[in-house]
């Protein structure tokens, strides 16, 4: 876990949350939270939303000794839709599932060639990935339009679905 937490692994993520995945447990956010890898892993920060999906990569345990900060549950790691691993409270998360889990932005750009060739082959994707460029004209940061930022979100649920959907997603080409 440590080295897979240890950075962004967007593809590995894909894989890991895909229909035909090994039955890792999921929970959901019970509230928004700046999240964060205290592991103490090289993932990023960022704003946790409210029913958002995470995947279960471990329990972990509570420190014998030191300071303990928070709450002091153990809590869990767990991996969220972008590649990124955050470490959560129990009090944080819940294993009931929302009637629509929300989706988290998911970084087109970071995919290897292979995984963005496969996810264009489903329609949906290729139309919202279409969709973006044109209401973006290929800004990836910096302030965009609210037609842009839409847009953005549109590509992310569409890759989410074909991925519960049970689209193949190929070998990652950057293993953790």
């Amino acid at each position: 876990m440590k080295r897979l937490c240890n950075g962004s692994f967007p593809d590995v993520a894909l894989l890991l949350m895909g229909k035909s995945s090994p039955s890792y447990t999921r929970m959901y956010m019970k509230g928004d939270v700046d999240g964060w890898n205290a592991d103490g892993g090289g993932s990023a920060r960022a704003r946790l939303r409210f029913d958002e999906e995470m995947l279960v990569l471990k329990r972990r345990n509570p420190p014998t000794n030191g300071i303990v900060v928070g709450a002091g549950g153990p809590g869990f790691l767990l991996m969220r839709w972008d590649g990124n691993c955050y470490t959560l409270e129990d009090g944080e998360i819940t294993a009931k599932r929302p009637t629509s889990p929300k989706t988290p932005p998911i970084p087109w750009r970071l995919f290897a060639e292979s995984t963005k060739n496969t996810l264009l082959k489903s329609p949906k994707v290729l139309a919202a990935y279409q969709r973006r460029g044109k209401e973006c004209k290929g800004a990836i940061s910096g302030q965009v339009t609210m037609a842009c930022e839409k847009a953005d979100t549109a590509l992310s649920d569409a890759i989410v679905a074909e991925v519960r959907a049970g689209i193949t997603i190929p070998p990652p080409e950057r293993l953790p």
